[in-house]
This record gives structure tokens, C-alpha cells and sequence, in this order.
């Protein structure tokens, strides 16, 4: 269906992108696919390798390959080209051929090799063939109601499956719009038309978190890679449909609810209960014949169920089996705790704790916990937000860096942020390793450090790479104490990222980065 729109003129005068809010027509998106089909064939090596940075690269190139009959393969992340142990082509530009002419292409023999996210675990590589993500695209159109002038926007990359199967392959097959222009901040999406949102929770817990609302609202929002908080359903629900989409790289979606109900199976997919009651599944989504996944689910009915939990966040902590998730359940209900994340980190167990009360800390907590639990935390950091990747799910990797930091991490009391502009509410706390001998009657905050957390920060919100000895205009205008509220303003310019710390409206300190 959707590679045989490549063989008649028929959809030609069709838009089928939209890029920097220009039109782009799918006679101009097969010149594009067309010409880099034949820089494809032109090289030895029988892999394309999709990073997903830029969606409409992605497009051409996705295409480019299987006409060019080169096997695929999606990373959501360039550090895991290391993991290829083999030759292969790693796009980097675009060509347009002014004709073109594409043979037929037998889909179930055309593959595409995904990685399941490695949050927990060294990456997994899952393969697919075109007919098994065509099967998962004509599914969802059957079952969601789409209107012929939606377009689709998204917040994620099309080279992890969420992006793939909901930005790519579903608007492809009932023929709808892509912007191609991924959306990082709502204020962005100016769409006077009809559209749909494909995003993750991490990015509706932060419109959530800070009240912000869509200039123009979408007609629906489809979610998925992790779970979809109650208080953010809550937030969106009287506002906008929001569709919570349940599955995983391996299976594809299994499952859909709408606010706060059970799950409900898509129509091609079946599903029972193993031993150990974890959900397996069989579909047309993936070739084999059935998979099995982490979550424990209880029954509602043939086609409905509860997930009650996941199998593989159990670890052994001193000999002992403790539930993560039944460790984050118990601190959640702790009034002054947001939220939190817990991982076993060098053989100890660590907490992550996002908390709106600054006067918190691990002796608290860990007088709380020892009511329900015998094993506590040994090793905490207080954070304003459970770090997340693209693709929604959660950021171990940031986590652990958080955790193998030397230095302590400041309390974030509030943050704000867009494109080029960012401000964050910091207090330093007084317990914190870099007060010691600085000075013991009054503390104050070291230079050095003012310096390191304003390009840590920069790197962490900008997204781009700062050396620290790459600065300039650094001065020092006022003391910051020990648990002093103060700000930190980061502005980004075309070729510098200036910072600086207030307290009181009070300029403590301002300098360049230069990029």
C-alpha cells in the first residue's frame, strides 16, 4: 500500500511533507528518494544506517534504502555505531534526480533492524520486514479515527519504533501530512489546520509540571514509551484526547486506553498470560511467533488488562531481592516526594528524588523508608526531573552521570526554558562537598563551581558540547551562600552561550562560553 504509491502518478500533486513550512509534494519526494537511491547503489557496503536527527533525511533516506535494497538499520543514539561490526553507509546529504523510475520491492523481504532501548541492558537488536510495520500502520488506521486534512506533528524521532510506527508509517498509509520540523517546545506548532501529536509522556509531564498549554490545540495526542502519569492525564483530559499506546521495539503495539481505563488490545493482536504472569502476545507486528514481555498484567478480559508491574526490576541488594518499583511506590507516598527513580548503582541501591521541598534529604528518607522496607537507599541525589531520552524512556545513562559527579548536585527549585533561552532556580545546599573549608563560619560558593554547573547545565539544556576552558568575560561581582536562592540565566547566541547567576536580582557572577 504504501511503497505502491511509488509506482503510479497518481498521488503525485499530493502533499506529503512539510519541512521549515514549505510543501513538499510526493512527485519532489521521489526525485529525492530517487536520487539518493543511486548514490546507495554506488556503494559496496549492503547497510544504511538511520540516525533520525533530521525527519526529513529520514524520510528519503528510509526509502532510498529498501528501493536501493539495502538492509536498514535505526539508531536513536550515534554512540551505539560502535556496536556495528560491519561496513555500511551512514548518510550525509540529500540528492534530487529530476526522473525516476522504482521497480517493485517484495516487502517481506526488505528489513529493518530496530534496538530495544539498553535502559537496563546492552542494547537488543530486533529485526522486521516492511510487511510487519505496514500490517501495525493499517491496524491503528482501523481502529483510531483519523479525518482526511489531519497533519501530523511529533515531539520524537522517527528511528526509534514510537516515531517510526505513529510520524512515519501511519500518516504514509492513510495518506495524511508530515511535518517533518521535530517539535521541542508547543509554542513551535502554529498549525491553523486540524493535526495530531505524536509524543512521549516525559514531554506532556513537563507542559503538565509547568502549566503550559498548545496555542492551537490538537484534535488528539498518541502516546507512548513510558507510563502515562495519573496527574498529567488529569491535566490533558478535559482538553484534549489523549490516546496512551502500550507495546514495546520487539512487538509493536499491543495495546491502547484513553483516560485512565484499561488496556484495550488493538484487533489483530492476541494475548495471554504466562507462568510467571507476564502478558505474551501474537500479531503480524514482528515475525516471530510470539513474544513475551517484562510486565506482570492481570486479566480483565480477551481482549483487556491491568499491568500491575514489571518482572525485571527486581535486584539483589545484600543477598536480598528488592522491588525497585515497589521501593519508588513508597517514597511516592511521601507528601514532600514528586517523584522517583531507584537502580542498583556499583552494587548498592541509589535513589533519584525529584521533591518541591528544599529542606528534604536522606536522613529523612531513609528514617521513612526503614517503616516499610529493610533496604534503603545509600546513595541519593535530588533532582527537579527524572532525566528522559528522545524516545521517552528513562534516562539511566544521564542518571548514573548524575550519580558519578564528584561534585554535589544543587537543589533545582524551578526551571524554565525555550530554543535559546533557559533559567533555572538553584539553591546550593549547605551539606554540599564543595562547602567544605569554604569557608567555616560563613560558607560560600566557589568560583569554580559557579563555573562548572553553568556549562553543565548550558551542555544538558542546549544540547551541544562546551569547554569549560573555552570561556571568556568571567567575573565575580557578589558572594553566593550556602543555601541562597539564585538564578541562573543561560542565553544562547549563534556562536556563544553567556550565563548568569542573580541573587535577589543581585548579578553574583556572568561570563561566555564560547561554542
Amino acid at each position: 500500500m504504501i511503497l505502491e504509491k511509488f509506482y503510479t502518478t497518481e498521488y503525485d500533486k499530493n502533499i506529503v511533507l512539510i519541512k521549515d513550512k514549505k510543501n513538499i509534494t510526493f512527485s519532489d519526494l521521489k526525485k529525492y528518494v530517487y536520487g539518493q537511491k543511486n548514490i546507495f547503489e554506488k556503494e559496496a557496503a549492503n547497510s544504511v544506517v538511520l540516525l533520525g536527527d533530521d525527519s526529513f533525511e529520514f524520510v528519503i533516506n528510509f526509502f532510498a534504502a529498501i528501493f536501493s535494497k539495502k538492509n536498514i538499520y535505526l539508531l536513536t543514539d550515534k554512540n551505539r555505531l560502535s556496536m556495528l561490526n560491519f561496513d555500511y553507509i551512514l548518510p550525509s546529504k540529500t540528492e534530487k534526480a529530476e526522473t525516476y523510475k522504482f521497480e517493485q520491492i517484495d516487502i517481506k523481504n526488505t528489513y529493518i533492524n530496530l534496538f530495544t532501548s539498553g535502559s537496563t541492558s546492552v542494547p537488543k537488536m530486533i529485526q522486521k520486514n516492511f510487511y510487519n510495520l505496514e500490517e501495525e500502520a493499517k491496524c491503528i488506521s482501523k481502529e483510531f479515527n483519523f479525518e482526511n486534512n489531519e497533519i501530523f506533528y511529533s515531539t520524537t524521532i522517527m528511528s526509534h519504533l514510537f516515531g517510526l510506527t505513529f510520524h512515519f508509517m501511519l500518516p504514509f498509509y492513510i495518506g495524511h501530512i508530515i511535518n517533518v520540523d521535530r517539535i521541542e517546545f508547543p509554542e513551535q506548532i502554529t498549525e491553523i489546520n486540524p493535526y495530531i501529536l505524536i509524543s512521549t509522556p516525559s514531554f506532556l509531564e513537563k507542559m503538565s509540571k509547568y502549566n503550559v498549554c498548545f496555542p492551537i490545540v490538537p484534535r488528539k495526542i498518541i502516546t507512548a514509551g513510558d507510563r502515562l502519569k495519573d496527574s498529567v492525564a488529569d491535566f490533558f483530559a478535559e482538553k484534549i484526547k489523549v490516546l496512551e499506546v502500550y507495546g514495546s521495539t520487539e512487538s509493536g503495539v499491543i495495546a491502547y486506553r484513553n483516560y485512565k481505563e484499561n488496556f484495550r488490545c488493538f484487533s489483530d493482536v492476541r494475548y495471554f498470560i504466562s507462568e510467571d504472569d507476564c502478558i505474551v502476545v501474537k500479531s503480524d507486528f514482528f515475525p516471530e511467533e510470539e513474544v513475551k514481555m517484562s510486565d506482570i498484567v492481570k486479566k480483565v478480559s480477551d481482549n483487556e488488562f491491568i499491568i500491575q508491574g514489571r518482572s525485571d526490576r527486581m535486584v539483589k541488594i545484600k543477598e536480598k531481592r528488592v522491588s525497585l518499583e515497589e521501593i519508588e511506590t513508597i517514597l511516592k507516598q511521601n507528601k514532600d516526594v514528586v517523584d522517583a527513580y531507584c537502580f542498583k548503582y556499583k552494587d548498592v541501591l541509589a535513589c533519584a528524588i525529584v521533591t518541591s521541598d528544599s529542606s528534604l534529604n536522606e536522613k529523612k528518607l531513609k528514617e521513612y523508608l526503614l517503616k516499610y522496607s529493610e533496604i534503603v537507599p545509600k546513595k541519593w541525589r535530588f533532582i527537579d526531573e527524572i532525566p528522559k531520552t528522545k524516545s521517552g524512556k528513562t534516562d539511566k545513562i544521564e542518571i548514573e552521570q548524575i550519580f558519578s559527579m564528584n561534585l554535589s548536585y544543587p537543589f533545582i527549585f524551578s526551571r524554565t526554558q525555550n530554543a535559546n533561552e533557559a533559567e533555572l532556580g538553584l539553591i546550593f545546599r549547605k551539606n554540599s562537598n564543595f562547602f567544605q573549608g569554604h569557608f567555616p563560619i560563613m560558607p560560600v560558593l566557589p568560583g569554580v563551581v559557579q563555573l562548572f554547573y553553568a556549562n553543565y547545565f548550558a551542555k544538558k539544556i542546549f544540547k551541544t558540547d562546551i569547554p569549560v576552558l573555552e570561556a571568556k568575560k568571567i567575573k565575580f561581582s557578589s558572594i553566593i551562600k550556602a543555601d541562597e536562592k539564585v538564578m541562573l540565566k543561560l542565553t544562547k547566541k549563534e556562536s556563544s552561550i553567556e550565563f548568569t547567576y542573580l541573587a535577589d536580582d543581585k548579578v553574583c557572577s556572568s561570563g561566555i562560553f564560547v561554542l
